[in-house]
């Protein structure tokens, strides 16, 4: 096993004439990491700053009108809590509804980037793009 780990030594006059770095640009994400420039690291400072507080909605879910309530929530920066215990009641009619409700959810916040989990049979959370699970 350890021949697929072990790192190719290329020697200053290589054949080829290429530099190691230039070997492993075509690994993609499982290319050497770098550590990042200092923009990025402002950038990422300033997107903290921005977050002056982060609220948490919770909300029951009854119909598709309440749709518009959580992509408003969603755009505005609040990670949303949903009860679906009413729609998850083992019925075929509510559990059609559910899912129904949750694609628009989907559909309308993936321009946000948000995420949509379910956090037990009665619980959804949707957060936006800065929260990661």
């Amino acid at each position: 096993m350890r021949i697929f780990f072990r790192r190719k030594e290329y020697p200053e006059g290589s054949p080829d004439g290429c530099s190691p770095e230039r070997h492993h640009s075509h690994l993609g994400i499982f290319s050497p990491v770098s550590s990042p420039s200092e923009s990025e690291v402002l950038q990422d400072f300033k997107k903290l700053c921005e977050l002056d507080a982060i609220y948490i909605r919770s909300k029951r879910l009854e119909s598709l009108d309440d749709v518009p309530f959580v992509v408003n929530e969603i755009r505005e920066g609040t990670i949303v809590l949903l009860d679906i215990s009413r729609l998850n009641d083992g019925k075929e009619q509510g559990h059609l509804e559910l899912k129904r409700i949750i694609e628009r959810i989907r559909g309308e916040t993936r321009g946000f980037g948000a995420e949509i989990a379910l956090v037990n049979d009665n619980c959804v959370i949707v957060t936006p793009s800065f929260v990661r699970f």
